[in-house]
């Protein structure tokens, strides 16, 4: 009984869910000819809304959307990069989003002049590096070339600047294919090629005699002796006796040491006969240093300074304890040069971009709401209406700024710090864009999506064309033969893309969403009469106007000043700038300049008696070292040639320490 109850209760649902089913298509539904109408329905329906209708179709979903593609290009727009200036380093990316290149060259215009900077520079750089280093040595207690100060006799300056070379420039002879350094120059790096020059020239004169002779084994014999002897021969490294060094120092020319070391300041201590309280180490950077930037070969290099430091007790000069005998040697290096001065300049502008940008976004929202809060018009605020304007206006300008640096990270375009434009340009056009269809908006009448669709059919025409000349106007600047102007133009260009689409689809939306509603009123008659004022004057407006440009393109352009100092723009505060103008004001020596000489200086006469020469082998190195004094004639100019570098290391000692000339007798 039970059972035939329970099959009554099945058929009676399974009959009830067939006729509701039946109830929700007509009983001549057939499912294949209903589903080829769905196309035709959906054209009938786009065809029966305006195009203005379809960007207020789902409000929410427009404004989550675009909120949600500006926050997965956030981390690629670099506010989360690690610089310098960050107090909270766990939120920081460590490698920068942004392709920053922060080389010098990039600032040198592009054209095909053979005879042009950047050709020539070109030049100079097959054989030899243009970026260059420089650590500035102060030593506030002991002469930078002492091996044996202090009274105990074991304080060694000269021994921390060779540590900082060795770990800099560890592979000495790669070309800088290993650790990235092609050269290290020095008062140490001099000290130690002369200190091994004697061994080198032994080596080099019996080597030239087996070559003639024929007898390699005896070159090999004399070779191993003098390696094995390298300790009283000399090898390199920094002597262990300060008069070892003191008489190569002596010998040295004195334009050559002023290149190298300083006394500067009075009252320091010096320990030894000579007052050198100053020392620079230049450093050359290989052109191909991989992956690696400019940037990353700083930081290691200040990184490696900083530890050797640690290690070795330099000491902070000016603290507490950092005086002579206190155990601390009282020793500053400070890296500064070319590389670090462009590079720390680049740091700067990001870090200062990042600070300044919120305040300037601060500064715009404010006066956003102060002038369409009614404050002006009425003397009363309208606090919601106000709030409403910044954002409607100033969100979807924001969101663009994001998404132009979040796309330029994305796609690891290399621009220079000049992008940092983008941030400020984009948001003054963009807020514009959205006040011209807010305040249409306001201005209509009917239902919201009537208003807007009246505010889009003739503000948002005049908003596309004026960002379509904008787009024109930016693109011409990509045409201009130089990196950094090339950068803005393309940077700029797709940042008014990017807000006007944004615009487009939020600005609309906000709009209708937050239902912005502003009561008419006459604007402050200080408004109106310097609106009047032109209209009311137009013959004059126009020929004041056009003799002001007449008057800045032909009078006043030519009292316009090219300042390109870099070290000028550069920020004061930065340690590197600081030193750099130390540097060049104490040695002077600074930016770095090249004169390309191309001449053979290889020391080959020819002896024949068929051919006699009159002009001995070294003229062109005579000819180079003219050139170099002549160069040194110039204000604020030193130069350092093959020459000064011959001179130098042309110390001649004998392995008593006695020079060889005091062997020579003088001839009639």
């Amino acid at each position: 009984m039970a059972r035939e109850d329970s099959h009554n209760r099945t058929d009676s649902f399974l009959s009830s869910a067939k006729e509701r089913f039946s109830n929700i298509f007509p009983k001549d539904f057939q499912l294949i000819p209903s589903l080829s109408r769905v196309p035709n329905q959906i054209r009938r329906k786009v065809r029966d809304h305006e195009g203005s209708s379809f960007l207020t179709m789902f409000p929410v979903m427009a404004v989550l959307v675009s909120l949600a593609f500006t926050v997965s290009l956030l981390p690629h727009s670099g506010v989360l990069d690690c610089r310098d200036g960050f107090d909270n380093p766990s939120y920081c990316k460590e490698e920068p989003a942004l392709n920053v290149n922060g080389d010098l060259e990039v600032y040198l215009p592009t054209d095909s002049d053979p005879l042009s900077v950047k050709n020539l520079i070109a030049q100079v750089e097959n054989d030899w590096t243009t970026n260059v280093m420089v650590i500035y040595v102060e030593s506030y207690d002991y002469n930078v070339t002492c091996v044996e100060c202090g009274s105990n006799g074991q304080i060694n300056i000269l021994e921390q600047i060779d540590k900082v070379e060795r770990a800099i420039n560890y592979a000495r002879n790669d070309n800088g294919e290993e650790d990235d350094v092609e050269y290290v120059l020095s008062i140490s790096t001099v000290i130690k090629e002369v200190n091994s020059s004697a061994g080198r020239v032994v080596k080099a004169f019996f080597s030239g005699l087996a070559e003639a002779t024929g007898n390699q084994q005896l070159s090999d014999e004399i070779n191993e002796t003098i390696d094995s002897q390298s300790d009283l021969i000399g090898n390199y490294a920094i002597p262990d006796e300060q008069q070892r060094v003191d008489q190569i120092l002596q010998e040295m020319p004195q334009n050559a040491l002023n290149k190298l070391v300083r006394n500067i300041g009075a009252g320091n201590q010096i320990k030894t006969s000579y007052g050198w309280s100053r020392a620079v180490i230049i450093i050359g950077i290989s052109d191909d240093t991989g992956n690696k930037t400019v940037g990353d070969i700083v930081t290691e290099t200040q990184g490696t300074i900083d530890q050797i430091a640690v290690n070795n007790n330099w000491g902070t000069p000016g603290s507490e304890g950092c005086e002579p005998d206190h155990g601390s040697l009282c020793l500053r290096m400070t890296l500064t040069g070319p590389a670090p001065l462009t590079n720390a300049v680049t740091e700067e502008s990001f870090k200062l971009f990042w600070q300044v940008f919120p305040v300037g976004v601060v500064i715009v929202a404010v006066m956003l709401f102060l002038f369409h809060c009614d404050l002006l018009q009425t003397g009363r605020i309208r606090f919601v209406q106000g709030v409403k304007v910044v954002i409607i206006s100033g969100l979807p300008t924001l969101c663009a700024v994001w998404v132009t640096l979040g796309l330029i990270g994305l796609t690891d375009y290399e621009v220079t710090m000049t992008v940092i434009l983008v941030g400020p340009i984009v948001l003054s056009l963009g807020v514009s864009y959205g006040l011209h269809i807010t305040n249409r908006y306001a201005e209509s009448k009917g239902t919201p999506q009537e208003k807007m669709a009246a505010a889009l059919q003739s503000t948002g025409r005049a908003v596309f064309l004026s960002a379509m000349t904008t787009i024109i106007g930016f693109i011409s600047l990509t045409f201009a033969p130089m990196k950094p102007i090339q950068t803005v133009g393309w940077a700029l260009a797709a940042g008014i893309v990017v807000v006007y689409i944004l615009t487009m689809i939020m600005v609309p939306n906000l709009t209708i969403l937050l239902d912005l509603k502003k009561p008419s009123h006459p604007p402050p008659k200080v408004f109106v009469a310097a609106v009047n004022m032109p209209v009311k004057w137009s013959r004059i407006t126009l020929v004041l106007f056009i003799a002001l440009m007449v008057i800045s393109a032909g009078y006043n352009r030519q009292n316009v000043e090219e300042n390109i100092d870099l070290l000028e723009m550069a920020p004061s505060e930065v340690e590197a700038v600081q030193k750099m103008g130390v540097y060049s004001d104490e040695f002077e020596a600074g930016q770095p300049g090249f004169l390309l000489v191309d001449a053979n200086i290889k020391a080959e006469p020819d002896i024949g008696l068929g051919s006699i020469n009159p002009e001995h082998p070294y003229a062109n190195l005579e000819g180079i070292e003219n050139l170099e004094s002549r160069c040194n004639d110039v204000e604020n100019a030193t130069a350092v040639s093959i020459v000064f570098l011959m001179k130098a290391i042309a110390v001649g000692v004998n392995v008593s320490g006695t020079p060889i000339n005091d062997f020579i007798e003088d001839t009639p």
